[in-house]
């Protein structure tokens, strides 16, 4: 067996590769917390795992062969407040839970949201070295975000796949996006900033992608919430916070909170008073200040593009190159150059 565990900041990567069965059940109910029994192995069956878990969602890759195994919470905690969100990538993966008459089958290129918190289900891999990718986000971060975005509070997934092939493809993207993100690179940490950024962006995709409550919602923009103003000194109360607290990990309901409104309010305020959102905005304070401290390093301190964007909660992508010139008229690396 081969393993390894690392943990940077907020962000904890375990991976292992076994064919010893009661390692793998050990190992998976230990670092995982998915305590698993295994029900049918084959000769030459194996299983690897790579795991990237930053608290509030963690993307799995699992790969194996002639493998079944039942999954159980533990006997005195709850199911967890999670929705996982499987995507095949080869072979064919059989989910089935039977107290919820629930049972999927995942080929590749698929992808499933898997809701039920049932005590025990079953997991078939068929087909050589199968592989699928797995996508664990809190239901209270999924809940967050819904609430900010559209105003649903009570969110609920009401269909397992994706509603299009198109927003399929583009929530593998995501995924692919932010699995890189957290990788990281250049020897620059990952900044707890770019951590929920890369949380809040994966749920609103996912909420975007399979069926739930906030689609079926109507929302008429034009209509304010009836028990809080929406005025241009709210506004001025949310520009202040963000201007004080744009290092933090701000969310819209922090930055409703120090406004005294609702994420909903808060939203139509800077739609109707600057034509933008409250963390549009604060990706844009953030962008200047990347500027500022770019521009101000000297030449010999040391400074890097890839140090300071982390640092203000981008990844260093070409998007942010992109937003960076538009913004500027010239990239990161003239501005840390000239």
């Amino acid at each position: 067996m081969s393993s390894s565990l690392a943990i940077t900041s907020t962000i904890q990567k375990v991976a292992f590769t076994t064919t010893d069965p009661a390692k793998i059940e050990q190992l998976c109910a230990e670092e995982l917390s998915v305590p698993l029994r295994l029900i049918g192995r084959s000769e030459g069956s194996y299983f690897s795992l790579s795991h990237t878990d930053v608290g509030r969602f963690s993307i799995a890759v699992v790969t194996t062969a002639g493998l079944s195994a039942e999954l159980r919470t533990r006997d005195q905690a709850p199911p967890p407040e999670s929705v996982l969100f499987v995507t095949g990538e080869r072979g064919l993966l059989t989910y089935a839970v039977e107290a919820a008459g629930v049972r999927e089958q995942v080929g590749p290129g698929e992808s499933v949201c898997i809701t039920s918190n049932a005590r025990a289900s079953r997991v078939d891999w068929t087909g050589p070295e199968s592989r699928a990718r797995g996508v664990r986000i809190d239901l209270a971060l999924l809940r967050d975000v819904a609430a900010a975005t559209t105003g649903v509070r009570n969110l609920l997934f009401t269909g397992t796949r994706p509603v299009s092939e198109a927003a399929d493809r583009h929530w593998q993207e995501t995924v692919d996006h932010v699995a890189r993100t957290l990788a990281g690179g250049s020897g620059v940490p990952v900044s707890p900033l770019v951590v929920g950024e890369s949380a809040r962006f994966l749920a609103a995709v996912a909420l975007a992608t399979f069926p739930n409550t906030t689609m079926e919602a109507v929302h008429r923009e034009g209509d304010p919430p009836r028990d809080l103003p929406i005025t241009a000194e709210t506004v001025r109360d949310a520009i202040c916070f963000i201007e004080e607290h744009a290092d933090q990990d701000l969310t819209v309901g922090d930055i409703a909170a120090a406004a005294g409104v609702t994420p909903r309010a808060i939203q139509l305020a800077f739609r109707r008073h600057l034509d933008t959102t409250p963390m549009a905005y604060l990706r844009r304070v953030r962008l200047a200040r990347v500027h500022e401290e770019l521009d101000l390093a000297g030449p010999h301190d040391g400074v890097t593009v890839t140090a300071v964007a982390s640092k203000w909660g981008f990844s260093g992508s070409s998007r942010f190159t992109s937003h960076y010139r538009e913004a500027y008229g010239e990239s990161p690396g003239q501005t840390l150059a000239s």
